[in-house]
């Protein structure tokens, strides 16, 4: 698969999906570096500000952004997802941090193997074309140790 497919394959499966309730980009950010109650607010705002959808989310923000996943509940993370493995499919060569962490989020079942019942089908299964994807662009680029595990373990069954 080419990384025109995929993306156009993501942003099709993807399409709709809004933060909501969810923590979002400067929410995480702020929770991560233990801002103040009213500062993390200020980014819970800022998210609803900004992007009213995952499309609306720039490229500069996904690489800046690293690890927030990891300070998101699901509905976060579902909303992000897709703009992370757009960005990863498109720029996997620049070597982003964004990029494993994306890959070792996804590993872990999108934090938590349950959570994998949150996507659709065919979110699901463009999360395991994402990840194919990635052990096919190889170790140069990406933890393909992890992709391939993240297959293997939770994602391999939706191809």
């Amino acid at each position: 698969m080419d990384a025109t497919e995929l993306t156009e394959e993501i942003k099709t499966a993807f399409e709709g999906v809004l933060l909501k309730d969810g923590i979002g980009i400067n929410q995480a950010d702020r929770i991560e570096s233990r801002q103040r109650d009213i500062l993390i607010q200020k980014g819970r705002n800022l998210d609803r500000m900004w992007w009213t959808d995952w499309t609306d989310i720039q490229d500069k923000y996904v690489s800046s952004y690293s690890d927030v996943m990891y300070y998101m509940d699901s509905a976060g993370i579902k909303w992000v997802l897709p703009a992370y493995m757009t960005y990863i499919v498109n720029h996997y060569k620049e070597g982003s941090f964004s990029i494993d962490s994306t890959i070792y989020v996804l590993e872990a079942g999108g934090l938590g193997v349950d959570k994998v019942d949150l996507y659709t089908d065919a979110q699901r299964k463009v999360i395991a074309k994402f990840l194919q994807f990635m052990v096919e662009v190889g170790e140069a680029y990406v933890d393909v140790e992890s992709a391939q595990n993240a297959l293997d373990k939770v994602w391999g069954e939706y191809l």
